[in-house]
């Protein structure tokens, strides 16, 4: 007896053939591409290494051929240039927001599916009933906008601001290499999270003003490049967290797969030194150095005040 299940996009019966990746797949590649051992670790499994990205059985074939052209194109004129040249500006057209909305679909989507989102405690119900329905809806060309469930885009190219309060170890290397999602939720807001490499897509669910973004903001057409950005406090805050959930999924390494890291570095090291890895490092290096200084400055300045 064959399995079958709605599709998650279009409500359409069909029976599974294909696991369909929630993450795009184009990322996982340049993951494994830039990286120091041509392999990857994620998640609560930083045991085991991995060769892919999260996949389910969630869309039909028709609603993969959807998303994939949107990804491609998406691939091909923003995300790869844009990792080899944090300098490139481009002239983008609607392609970049069914993009951004697919992938931010996904993610709320599987989460309610998968999880049902137990954090919210039955909060932001009616907003995410209406997001579901307007992401869908503008997926499947039954509507020409999103409204105020937005998207907003945000690149990461280099080190972060050494003066930025409470700022956690490996954070570049977050930023830079990182890849996951997650629905965040508070009392006044919530939104999609979703984490490609060096590029942040935020999802807007609901949130109070949005005169609090510029310039992140993706439309049907627009401008992609370097500028001034301003984007609300509290998403530094979440992802200065989900950086340390990372280090602290790194500390579970066991010394096997610890001895296997270093063997792979030791085979590759030519591999390494060219390595997205290593420059993310680098940057790290240089933002702690920069904070020691800092620090150092100042306590030279209390000790000539007390003095």
């Amino acid at each position: 007896m064959s399995l079958q299940r709605p599709c998650a996009l279009c409500g359409l019966i069909f029976e599974p053939k294909e696991l369909s990746h929630i993450v795009s797949g184009f990322v996982y590649r340049w993951l494994k591409a830039s990286s120091a051992t041509g392999f990857m670790r994620y998640g609560p499994q930083m045991n085991r290494r991995s060769q892919d990205g999260l996949k389910d059985y969630f869309l039909c074939a028709n609603c993969e051929d959807r998303f994939s052209l949107q990804e491609d194109m998406f691939a091909q004129k923003i995300f790869y240039p844009y990792v080899n040249d944090n300098s490139v500006c481009v002239d983008y057209e609607e392609y970049v927001l069914k993009f951004a909305v697919s992938a931010s679909w996904r993610v709320l989507a599987y989460g309610i599916e998968k999880r049902g989102l137990p954090h919210f405690r039955r909060r932001h119900q009616e907003a995410i009933r209406e997001t579901l329905d307007t992401w869908r809806d503008y997926l499947l060309d039954q509507r020409d906008n999103i409204g105020a469930h937005e998207i907003h885009l945000l690149p990461f190219c280099g080190i972060v601001d050494y003066r930025a309060s409470d700022v956690p170890d490996g954070i570049n290397r977050y930023l830079r290499h990182a890849v996951e999602i997650d629905v965040g939720v508070s009392d006044d807001e919530t939104f999609t999270y979703c984490k490609l490499g060096p590029m942040d897509l935020i999802g807007l669910i609901e949130y109070p003003d949005l005169d609090h973004w510029q310039n992140t903001k993706i439309s049907k057409t627009g401008h992609f490049g370097p500028g001034r950005t301003v984007v609300p406090g509290q998403y530094q805050q979440f992802i200065f967290k989900r950086c340390r959930r990372m280090l602290e999924l790194e500390q579970n390494i066991s010394d096997r797969q610890r001895t296997a890291i270093k063997r792979s570095y030791e085979q590759r090291i030519d591999r390494w030194e060219t390595s997205d890895t290593y420059n993310a490092t680098l940057l790290d290096v240089e933002l702690q150095m920069r904070q020691s200084i800092r620090s150092g400055a100042e306590s030279s300045d209390r000790f000539a005040e007390r003095g």
